[in-house]
């Protein structure tokens, strides 16, 4: 076999396997879809899940292998360095949830540089921006600007110029943590 033919045998399995992490970033990333996801899975028992997740990739396996053994062992490693990438190194901070904040960031980049600008106009200082993304209930997530780096701080610890600013807003709850993303941008949450 040729190495061109090896190739070419390698890579729709690569892109089935690169779609799919697509679409598990944009679940992550756009507001609501976790819900939507939610709704159709919650009445199934977890056992039913996982058998139908299982026979989904083995059929995807056996057609891949059907065409060629080369085919079929690149869509394996495929779908399991997809599980890897949106379960590890623990599930509530994968790669993907790293990918997901910053097509967050790109997203809103705009509108906390315009919230910012406006906080400074007013004599806000510091001029902390966030944007609640998603939320039910008491839960909710966003990105903010955070010149001062203060929303990592725990709350005692924060300025009191800080929790006077973001005190009416999201950032002003119990209960929030944030992660660092970029230079002063910060994804967080709160139960």
């Amino acid at each position: 076999m040729k190495v061109r033919s090896a190739i070419r045998l390698g890579l729709a399995p690569l892109a089935v396997a690169l779609l799919l992490f697509a679409l598990w970033i944009a679940k992550l990333a756009v507001p609501g879809a976790w819900l939507i996801v939610a709704v159709y899975t919650v009445s199934l028992p977890k056992a039913t899940l996982v058998v139908g997740a299982l026979v989904i990739a083995i059929t995807m396996v056996a057609l891949f292998w059907w065409r060629h053994w080369i085919s079929g062992a690149t869509m394996l490693f495929g779908l399991i360095a997809l599980v890897l990438l949106a379960s590890q190194p623990t599930v509530g901070r994968p790669p993907s949830r790293s990918v997901a904040d910053v097509v967050q960031l790109i997203y809103y980049r705009n509108d906390l540089l315009r919230q910012a600008a406006e906080l400074r106009r007013t004599g806000t200082s510091p001029a902390v921006a966030s944007i609640t993304i998603d939320g039910f209930g008491s839960m909710a997530n966003g990105i903010a600007l955070d010149p001062t780096g203060e929303i990592l701080l725990q709350a005692e610890k924060r300025s009191k110029s800080w929790t006077a600013t973001t005190g009416q807003t999201e950032l002003g709850v119990e209960g929030l943590e944030a992660r660092h993303l970029v230079g002063n941008y910060y994804s967080w949450f709160h139960y």
